[in-house]
């Protein structure tokens, strides 16, 4: 069956060719090569420069119609040479669409036998000049129309030259103002280029210096004695110096350990306590912490760690070796305690020479007296390690022998501590005034009394104002002649503390005045005011 049908198509279908949109050509039926040769040049598959003499016009004006239109076009009675004959033909050209593909159908017809040329001529005889005019006419008619054919064509051209030109000079356009972004773009690249050249030095340089720094902080932990380990919120270790090893069992693999999973050699069991409390409140806390064998001190100090916003992110932990100076102070309690005993020891065997020496009774029990007031206050300072006396401690221990528990003796004043030199003469002046009240004063008859107060005046600069004043006692008019205690008041206060004190009878009773500068030389105080006392009667 397929035999016949193709034997069927060979000898009674039509010549045919299938093109597509553009002319080229995708199939050729048999028998094509009457209408259409190959063209010369290079292969080419268009239709139209395939097409023989006499068919090229009519060929091309029919497919455009039929792209114009979608429907069919018929061009009739076209002469074809054919090897120096002349063979009238009819072309169709046929729209055929499939999905969204178009192709078009070109169906070549034979209208009349071949003619030769001789037949042609006789064609131009006066019996045939009436059919010749009508068939001139007839193709002047074609002609025409084919020309019109061309002259649409040309003008659909010129449209599309002209879309196409101005399509161009927008593209022209654009490409021009592409050209200048990218030319803008190429100096902000070069800008750009330039900043990151400068960035590049300047982290360059920071790098440099961050290794310098890196250096020199590793130098530093290397060369430096004090213990120190760096931790972070979870008491994480960070880093630490190498000295920390003779506290903590530490190796440089321990980083990023925990602190409390490392073995330590010192006594210091509220360690984790003080840092969390430090990373709570942010507060130094400093501790005096022994190794666990008893051979070794430090002075441990917790600071918070903060980062560079000012943020706590952990904790530093330093320990200072203090051995040295727990051994000094050891040193210097046994010397303090050494030279207090020489001391007191010496003021005995002084104290004893007096009293076999001296022969007047008044004058032996003065100076002994004298010797024992320096002994109490010696024995006050040592007791302090040399560093101050609290006033009002020396005067109760000056004035307690007289009757201080039977209401005859008010002491009131701040807190005062006495430096070493001050304290001495002050207790000097304190024991003349009370052993002078205790026999001719006011203690020395019932119902006489004694206040003594200071204060803390807030002139500049600031001064110690001890007041002495007896009531109640044998009535004092003068003084007479100044004896041995009046002089050692006056002039120890005056030279050895520059300050001043006087001594005068306010109702018949006697007034001293003790007025020294509250400096850092002679004393310390808690409290000030201005020409205000507390008062704290005893």
């Amino acid at each position: 069956m397929r035999r016949i049908a193709t034997t069927i198509v060979e000898h009674f279908t039509p010549t045919f060719v299938i093109v597509d949109e553009d002319g080229q050509a995708l199939y050729f039926s048999s028998g094509t090569g009457k209408y259409l040769q190959p063209a010369a040049g290079p292969p080419n598959r268009d239709i139209i420069a395939m097409a023989r003499p006499g068919l090229r016009a009519d060929l091309r004006t029919a497919l455009h119609h039929a792209r114009e239109t979608g429907r069919r076009v018929v061009r009739d009675r076209i002469q074809l040479q054919v090897n120096g004959s002349v063979q009238t033909v009819s072309i169709a050209v046929e729209p055929v669409t499939e999905g969204k593909e178009i192709a078009y159908g070109v169906v070549f017809t034979d209208r009349e036998p071949i003619r030769a040329q001789d037949e042609i001529a006789e064609a131009s005889n006066p019996e045939s000049q009436d059919r010749a005019v009508h068939e001139i006419e007839k193709e002047l008619q074609e002609t025409k129309h084919r020309l019109q054919s061309t002259i649409e064509q040309l003008e659909t051209a010129n449209e599309e030259f002209r879309s196409s030109n101005e399509e161009l000079q927008s593209v022209n356009e654009e490409l021009q103002s592409t050209n200048e972004e990218l030319e803008t773009s190429k100096e902000e690249l070069q800008s750009v280029n330039e900043e990151l050249q400068t960035v590049n030095y300047e982290l360059s340089s920071k790098i440099d210096e961050l290794d310098r720094v890196h250096a020199d902080l590793r130098n530093l932990f290397e060369s430096t004695d004090i213990a120190t380990i760096f931790l972070d919120r979870n008491l994480l270790i960070r880093s630490f110096t190498p000295t920390i090893t003779e506290i903590f069992n530490l190796i440089p693999g321990d980083r990023g350990r925990p602190l409390t999973d490392i073995v330590s050699r010192i006594g210091y069991s509220d360690l984790v306590d003080d840092m969390r409390a430090v990373l709570g409140g942010g507060a130094m806390i400093e501790r005096s912490v022994s190794l666990a064998d008893g051979k070794g001190h430090y002075l441990a100090r917790i600071h918070p760690y903060r980062d560079s916003s000012i943020s706590i992110d952990g904790v530093s932990l330093t320990f200072v070796d203090i051995s040295g100076m727990v051994a000094a102070e050891e040193q210097q309690k046994i010397l303090t305690a050494e030279l207090s005993h020489r001391v007191k020891n010496t003021l005995a065997v002084v104290s004893s020479i007096a009293e076999r020496t001296l022969a007047d009774n008044v004058i032996k029990s003065n100076l002994i007296g004298r010797f024992h007031a320096l002994g109490h206050t010696h024995d006050v300072l040592s007791e302090s390690g040399w560093t101050e006396a609290g006033l009002r401690e020396l005067i109760s221990a000056q004035l307690s022998p007289h009757g201080a528990g039977d209401g005859a003796l008010q002491i009131s004043g701040p807190p005062v501590m006495l430096k070493p030199q001050a304290a001495l003469f002050i207790t000097l002046a304190l024991h003349e005034l009370s052993t002078n009240a205790a026999k001719y004063g006011a203690l020395s008859v019932p119902g006489g009394r004694v206040t003594v107060f200071w204060i803390i005046t807030g002139d500049r600069p600031p001064q110690l104002e001890i007041d002495w004043q007896e009531e109640g006692g044998p009535k004092v008019d003068d003084f007479g002649a100044a004896g041995f205690g009046t002089e050692l008041i006056e002039r120890g206060i005056r030279f050895e503390l520059q300050g001043e004190a006087r001594l005068e009878t306010v109702n018949g009773g006697l007034h001293c005045r003790i007025v020294i500068p509250a400096n850092p030389q002679n004393l310390s105080f808690g409290l000030s005011g201005n020409r205000s006392k507390t008062e704290d009667p005893s």
